[in-house]
């Protein structure tokens, strides 16, 4: 009623916590953790206004991952359907939503567990496979990431080395040398046999690609880590042996334009990385992705993947866990080496678990399994009602249990109520009405 003493709760949405640009600061020191206390207390003590002794607030979208980075934000369920809608489906009729559900019949259902089709761990195609937007990464965390743009020196500096690495330095297989050559003799030896020109036009093209590769690995660090990923991969593809496998098949199935996503497969955007066989790859289904034995949920623009993790969780692969500065709710009820992975920001480590995962089989499998088990178990009435209460319930309870009235506080605190308070920090007309309630 208007007697009571007011209750303000401060909550928020958005990929992660729109923070000054500066409190974050530190996210672009080099060292190999920078989100040490020492870190963040070097940061709250030069005088920047990035206290952490502040109001809790819940945010509906991805939070800082490390407990010393403004632990007062607490990472709630995410907007889209799959996340908060399911929330307050479950609280207004105690029912799991469709999304959440195994797929078959109903075409609102997300979860592929792989039993439905029949799916097999040792008939898995053993890649890390990837396939999702382009898109930038924590942009004002770290800006200074970038995706790579497309020049001619990415694959012509080649022909611009010494004459002795021209030489004796192999680029894919080949010296530059050598390429010159089959490039220079080709028109010929189609005329005469084309079977073995189309031969040297795969070793030119592999040389080009390498020559890419080369490139891209110099400015690694500075680039966004889907980028990161299609680098890998095409590195991957041109050392694997004849008719083998390459280990990573990470690509970019679309990309967003004026808001929307678009295929990049044939896109013009990509038009000239497709010509060295870079980045791009062809879109693949939930059943399709199910078949592979190795996934990855590469972060997007909050650091993580909202709809991804679950999704590739419940398969019958393992996850390689894309661990970066943030997190999302459900990452809490995840246990590294238990449920998935763990792999590196800049991916540096990716190569070397799978590389472990493919010598230990039996510890692969039961981790895939694990996964598995754990979203069956959270998607079901008893685990659901369990993350309905962790993750929801609880954050709300410890809030409204823990606020203090300034209307009752008023020794402590200069403003007399909460409104002053409010307008004083963040100024004149911030406030106004959304709805009222009486009781």
């Amino acid at each position: 009623g208007k007697k009571s003493a007011e209750l303000v709760i401060p909550i928020s949405s958005g990929d992660y916590p729109g923070v000054s640009s500066n409190c974050i600061e530190h996210f672009r020191q080099e060292s190999p953790d920078p989100l040490i206390p020492l870190g963040w207390q070097k940061i709250t003590d030069s005088g920047q206004r990035c206290s952490h002794i502040t109001a809790p607030v819940l945010h509906f979208g991805s939070a800082f991952r490390h407990p010393h980075m403004f632990p007062n934000i607490i990472a709630m369920p995410m907007p889209p359907a799959e996340h908060l809608s399911c929330f307050e489906k479950w609280a207004m009729a105690k029912t799991v939503c469709k999304e959440l559900t195994a797929m078959g019949e109903d075409k609102e259902a997300m979860l592929l567990f792989g039993d439905e089709f029949g799916f097999k761990w040792e008939d898995l195609i053993p890649q890390v496979v990837w396939r999702g937007s382009d898109f930038p990464f924590l942009a004002k965390a770290n800006p200074l990431l970038k995706k790579p743009q497309f020049h001619e020196r990415l694959i012509n500096w080649p022909w611009s080395q010494t004459e002795e690495d021209k030489m004796t330095k192999k680029i894919g297989g080949q010296t530059a040398f050598n390429a010159a050559n089959k490039k220079l003799k080709l028109y010929r030896v189609r005329k005469r046999a084309p079977k073995q020109a189309d031969v040297n036009e795969q070793i030119l093209s592999r040389f080009t690609k390498a020559a890419a590769v080369e490139s891209l690995k110099g400015q690694y660090i500075h680039l966004l880590p889907r980028w990161k990923a299609v680098v890998l991969t095409a590195e991957a593809e041109v050392i694997a042996k004849p008719n083998t496998l390459p280990w990573a098949n990470m690509k970019f199935s679309s990309y967003v334009q004026d808001g929307r996503k678009s295929s990049a497969l044939g896109a013009e955007d990509y038009k000239d990385w497709e010509g060295i066989g870079f980045a791009t790859g062809d879109y693949k289904s939930h059943k399709n992705l199910a078949q592979y034995k190795y996934h990855i949920d590469l972060g997007g623009g909050g650091g993580t993947t909202w709809d991804g993790t679950i999704l590739k969780l419940a398969m019958p692969g393992m996850l390689f866990h894309h661990l970066t500065p943030t997190k999302d709710y459900i990452h809490d009820w995840m246990k590294p080496w238990v449920h998935y992975v763990p792999v590196s920001s800049d991916l540096l480590d990716l190569k070397e678990k799978f590389d472990w995962a493919e010598s230990h089989r039996v510890q692969s499998k039961k981790i895939a399994d694990e996964g598995t088990k754990l979203m069956r178990h959270l998607t079901s009435p008893e685990g659901f009602e369990q993350m309905y209460q962790q993750d929801m319930v609880e954050p709300l309870k410890r809030v409204i249990e823990g606020y203090k009235p300034i209307s009752i506080n008023q020794s402590q605190t200069s403003w007399r109520t909460w409104r002053e308070a409010i307008q004083k920090i963040e100024g004149d007309d911030v406030l106004f009405s959304v709805i009222k309630c009486h009781g």
